[in-house]
C-alpha cells in the first residue's frame, strides 16, 4: 500500500489521518535500541527473545518507552 497523496481515495484519506500500520508503529521490536535472540534457529521449535540494549532488560516485541529510536 502506497499510503500516501497520489495513491487510490482510500490510500489518500489513511495518508491524510496519519494511518501507520502494524510494522510501522513504534515498539520495541522496530527500535534501534532492541536485540532479538533466537533459540534453537532452524529448528521447529524455533523461539524469539528480544532484550532492551540501552536498560539490558528482557521485552516483549510489542512494547514501547520514550527512549524509542528508529532503526
Amino acid at each position: 500500500m502506497k499510503s500516501n497523496q497520489f495513491g487510490t481515495a482510500t490510500e489518500q484519506q489513511l495518508f491524510r489521518i496519519g494511518y501507520l500500520t502494524a510494522k510501522q508503529r513504534p515498539q520495541c521490536g522496530n527500535c534501534k535500541h532492541s536485540d532479538t535472540v533466537f533459540i534453537n534457529p532452524d529448528a521447529i521449535n524455533e523461539s524469539e527473545r528480544h532484550r532492551c540494549k540501552k536498560g539490558s532488560f528482557a521485552t516483549s516485541k510489542t512494547a514501547i518507552c520514550n527512549e524509542w529510536g528508529e532503526k
